[in-house]
C-alpha cells in the first residue's frame, strides 16, 4: 500500500540524455549499486542535503535531500579519486562499508575495507581529513601541498627550531640526564607504537558513530577492535584500542544516552558506554561447554545479528537475527523481556520516535511490518527472574502481489472457478444487496450519525468553485481554419440514383414531408418572431385549437387530434404548472430539463412513506448517496432555473427544503446531509431571497396580482427554510454543547494523572 507520504529518490534529471550521449542502450547502466549503508540528520536539512549512502563495492558517498526526494550536493570522494568510469576506478581497500553524520550536520564519515576512515564536508564535499591522520599524507605530497612547499607547517617548524638552537635553547637539552633522555624515547616508542596498534590495517570497518558533543568518534571493525577517535584533532584516545571478543559486524548508538550497541560475529550483543569507555552490558553470551554448563543456557540468537536499534529512552535494545527472531533486551537489567519469532528472517528494525511501533522489514519481502507496543495500552509485568520458554508467533501480514502462486494452484483456482460460476455470482449478488441494506442506524433516537462516505462525496461540495475554477482549460477551444463558420447544405445523393434522397416511388411522402417542414418553418417563426401581431395571430389559432380539441367528433374524426392526445409529457414535474398556462390561453415558449433527482422528489411526495419506519424521502437520500460531488451539483441546479422559472421551480424548491428538513431531524448522515444544504442553499439563495422579498414587498402593498396558488407555495417554501435554519441550529448547538462536555472531560482526566 501507498500513502501521500510515501516519496521516491531519483538520481537527477537528464539520466537518460547523459546515457544517449554516453552512447549507452539504456539508463539502468548509469544507476548506482545497491545501497548496502545510509544515514540521516535533520538538523540542517534547510541548508543542504541530510541523507548520505553508500552502495555495494562502490568508494564514494552520494548526498541526498529527504526534502526535494533527489540527489543533492556533491559527490564525497577524494581528490585523486576518478569520477569516469572510463578511468582506473579507485582501489578495492577504498570501498566505503560504513557511514555516519557527525552531531552537527557539517561531515559525513565514511569508512572503507582497508580501515581507513575518510572525513567530508557536507556542503562542498571536500575531504577534510581521515582516521589515522596520516592515511591522506601521501595524497598530499603527490598534490604539491607537502612539507617542503612554502606556507607548509612543518617548514615553519624547522625554522623555528633552528632559531630556537641558535639563541641557546637548545643548549638545555643537552645538559639533560642520559636517563632522562632514555625514559623520553621509550615512551615516545611507546606513543608511536599505541598509534600503530590503533587503526584497523587491512580490516573493514563496520561501524562508526559520533557521540552528541561531537567529540568523540566510535569506530569497530573486522579485526576485533572498538577504537575512539578525537573528532578535531584526528588522533587516537589514549585508551583505545579496546579488544572485543569477536569481530564487530554492527554499531547502533543512541546520542540520548550516548550507549553504543556492537553485534559480534558469535552472536552476541555488548553495550559500550561512551562516557565512561567502558563495556557495561553484554547479551546473548556464547553457550559454554557442557562440562562448564551450570543451569539453563542464557538466551541467545542462533544465527548472525542482521540489525539493531534502541528505543528513544536507551532502555531498551532490539535485535533482529536470521533465526527468524526478533529479541528485546533490557539494559538495566541486562535480560531479555521479549521473544518474537517470524515466517520470515527479519532485515532490519527500528522504532518510532515515541517508541509506541516497530516497524521491520523481512527476507524476500519489499513490504514493511509495523507492529504496536503492548505496553503502551495495557499493563504487562514483566518477570525478571526467569527465562522465556519459547518465542511468541508473530502472524506478520503479507501482501497478495509478492506471494506468486505456482501452477498448479493456479490450475487449481481455475477449476474451482470454472466449476462455481454460479455460486460466486450468487455471493456477489447476496454481498450488493447487503452493501445497499447496510444503513447506519442509531442505538437511539435522536442520537447523530455519520454518513461512513468517502470525505471526497461531500467535502468536495464546499469547494465546487474552486475545483471548477482549477479544472478550466488554459485556452479556449479554435475552430479549424480550413472550415467557412456557415456550411452550406446540400442533399445527399441516394444509392437509387434520385439527388433528392428518396426512392422513385416515395413522392407522396416526399410531399408530405414538404408540407410537415413548412409547418414547423411556420412554428418557429412564430416562436422566435418579434413582431406583436404574429404572437397576437398565434394566441388566436391556440384558441381555435383547443376549442377544436374540445369537440368529440373532431377529435375522432382528425388523425392530428389523436396524435395530439397520445404525445403526453414524459415527466408529471414538467405538467406541473401547465393548467394555468393553459386557462390562460398562453403558450410556453421554454422548457427546463430537468434531473432524476427532481422526479424521484415529486413520487415520494406524491406516494408517501412505503411504511412508517421509513422517511418519506428515504429513496431520495439513497440515489444521492450514489451521486458525485458534480452530479449532486448538477441535480441541485435543475432544480429551479431562476425567477422566470417558478411555475415548476417554486414547487421543486419546496421539495427539496422538505427532504433536508427530515433529513436533519432525523440526525442520521449529519455531515453528508449539512454539505448537501451548503450547496442548496449556495445555489438557490438568490432566487429564496428574492421570493421573500417579493412577498414582504406585494404584503405592504396589497398587491393581490399573482394566483392564490403562487401565493401558497411561496408561502410554503418560505415556511420550510425557516422551518430547515430552526432544525439546523438546533442539531449544530446540541453537538457543540457534547463536544465541549467531552472536551472538558478530557482535560480534566489529563490533569489527574
Amino acid at each position: 500500500a501507498r500513502s501521500v507520504l510515501d516519496k521516491e529518490y531519483s538520481q537527477g534529471k537528464g539520466l537518460t540524455k547523459r546515457a544517449r550521449e554516453l552512447g549507452l542502450e539504456d539508463r539502468t547502466e548509469l544507476l548506482l549499486p545497491e545501497i548496502i549503508g545510509l544515514t540521516t540528520s535533520e538538523a540542517r536539512s534547510r541548508d543542504w542535503g541530510d541523507l548520505v549512502t553508500i552502495h555495494r563495492d562502490h568508494a564514494m558517498a552520494y548526498v541526498w535531500s529527504n526534502r526535494r526526494g533527489a540527489q543533492s550536493g556533491p559527490v564525497l570522494r577524494q581528490a585523486h579519486w576518478n569520477v569516469s568510469a572510463m578511468k582506473v576506478p579507485p582501489p578495492v581497500r577504498c570501498h566505503a562499508t560504513a557511514v555516519c553524520i557527525s552531531s552537527c550536520s557539517n561531515f559525513a564519515l565514511v569508512g572503507t575495507k582497508g580501515g581507513v576512515i575518510y572525513r567530508y564536508n557536507m556542503q562542498s564535499g571536500i575531504a577534510r581529513g581521515s582516521y589515522p591522520r596520516d592515511a591522506t599524507l601521501n595524497d598530499n605530497k603527490k598534490k604539491g601541498t607537502g612539507s617542503g612547499e612554502a606556507g607548509s607547517l612543518d617548514r615553519t617548524m624547522r625554522m623555528l627550531e633552528k632559531k630556537m638552537r641558535v639563541d641557546g635553547i637548545a643548549a638545555l637539552e643537552d645538559d639533560e640526564d642520559n636517563a632522562e633522555k632514555a625514559a623520553k624515547s621509550k615512551m615516545e616508542e611507546r606513543r608511536k607504537a599505541r598509534l600503530l596498534l590503533a587503526r584497523h590495517d587491512n580490516a573493514a570497518v563496520t561501524g562508526l558513530a559520533v557521540d552528541s558533543l561531537n567529540k568523540t568518534l566510535i569506530s569497530v571493525g573486522a579485526d576485533s577492535k572498538l577504537i575512539l577517535w578525537s573528532f578535531a584533532t584526528q588522533a587516537p584516545h589514549r585508551k583505545s584500542p579496546i579488544y572485543l571478543p569477536s569481530p564487530a559486524t554492527k554499531l547502533r548508538h543512541v546520542r540520548d544516552s550516548d550507549l553504543a550497541a556492537i553485534a559480534l560475529e558469535d552472536y552476541s550483543i555488548l553495550v559500550f558506554d561512551c562516557e565512561a569507555l567502558r563495556i557495561v552490558r553484554r547479551f546473548g553470551l556464547p553457550v559454554p561447554t557442557p562440562s562448564q554448563s551450570i543451569g539453563p543456557s542464557p538466551p541467545r540468537h542462533t544465527a548472525p545479528i542482521t540489525d539493531l536499534s534502541f528505543n528513544p529512552s536507551g532502555r531498551r535494545l532490539l535485535t533482529a537475527s536470521l533465526d527468524n527472531t526478533i529479541r528485546v533486551w533490557d539494559v538495566p537489567t541486562a535480560t531479555c523481556v521479549d521473544w518474537m519469532r517470524f515466517s520470515t528472517a527479519p532485515t532490519s528494525v527500528t522504532l518510532s520516535p515515541t517508541g509506541e511501533y516497530m516497524a521491520t522489514t523481512h527476507l524476500n519481502k519489499v513490504g514493511l511490518g509495523l507492529w504496536c507496543d503492548r505496553s503502551f495500552f495495557q499493563t504487562v509485568h514483566l518477570d525478571g527472574g526467569s527465562t522465556l520458554a519459547e518465542p511468541a508467533k508473530m502472524d506478520d501480514p503479507v501482501p497478495l502481489s509478492e506471494d506468486e502462486p505456482t501452477d498448479a494452484e493456479r490450475l487449481e483456482a481455475d477449476f474451482a472457478a470454472a466449476f462455481n460460476i454460479n455460486a460466486a455470482q450468487n455471493q456477489a449478488d447476496e454481498e450488493e444487496e447487503e452493501a445497499g441494506q447496510a444503513d447506519v442506524v442509531p442505538k437511539d433516537d435522536g442520537l447523530i450519525t455519520l454518513s461512513g462516505l468517502p470525505p471526497a462525496h461531500w467535502k468536495n461540495l464546499f469547494h465546487l468553485e474552486l475545483v471548477k475554477e482549477r479544472n478550466k482549460p488554459k485556452e479556449a477551444p479554435q475552430k479549424p481554419p480550413s472550415a467557412p463558420f456557415f456550411l452550406q447544405y446540400r442533399a445527399g445523393e441516394s444509392i437509387l440514383g434520385n439527388p433528392n434522397g428518396d426512392a422513385p416511388g416515395a413522392e407522396t411522402t416526399g410531399a408530405k414531408d414538404g408540407a410537415s417542414g413548412e409547418k414547423e418553418l411556420e412554428g418557429w417563426d412564430a416562436v422566435w418572431s418579434d413582431n406583436e401581431e404574429d404572437d397576437k395571430v398565434g394566441e388566436a389559432v391556440g384558441d381555435d385549437t383547443d376549442k377544436a380539441n374540445e369537440s368529440p367528433k373532431k377529435l375522432k374524426g382528425s388523425s392530428k387530434g389523436r396524435t395530439t392526445q397520445a404525445e403526453a409529457p414524459a415527466s408529471r414535474i414538467s405538467t406541473w404548472g401547465e393548467g394555468r398556462s393553459a386557462q390562460e390561453g398562453k403558450r410556453r415558449k421554454m422548457t427546463h430539463h430537468r434531473s432524476h433527482f427532481a422526479t424521484l422528489l415529486v413520487q415520494c411526495h406524491e406516494q408517501g412513506s412505503a411504511s412508517t419506519s421509513e422517511p418519506t424521502f428515504a429513496e431520495v437520500t439513497r440515489y444521492v448517496t450514489t451521486l458525485g460531488p458534480s452530479a449532486i451539483d448538477v441535480a441541485l441546479s435543475t432544480l429551479c432555473q431562476g425567477m422566470h422559472d417558478l411555475d415548476d421551480g417554486l414547487f421543486l424548491l419546496y421539495l427539496a427544503s422538505s427532504w433536508l428538513l427530515e433529513c436533519i431531524e432525523s440526525r442520521q448522515s449529519y455531515e453528508a446531509v449539512n454539505a448537501y444544504l451548503h450547496r442548496f442553499l449556495s445555489i438557490h439563495l438568490a432566487v429564496i431571497a428574492n421570493i421573500e422579498d417579493e412577498s414582504q414587498r406585494r404584503g405592504m402593498a396589497n398587491d393581490a396580482s399573482p394566483s392564490e396558488e403562487i401565493v401558497q407555495r411561496r408561502a410554503e417554501l418560505l415556511d420550510a427554510i425557516s422551518k430547515l435554519r430552526a432544525s439546523q441550529r438546533e442539531a449544530d448547538d446540541k453537538l457543540r454543547g457534547k463536544m465541549q462536555n467531552t472536551l472538558c472531560l478530557l482535560r480534566h482526566f489529563s490533569r489527574m494523572v
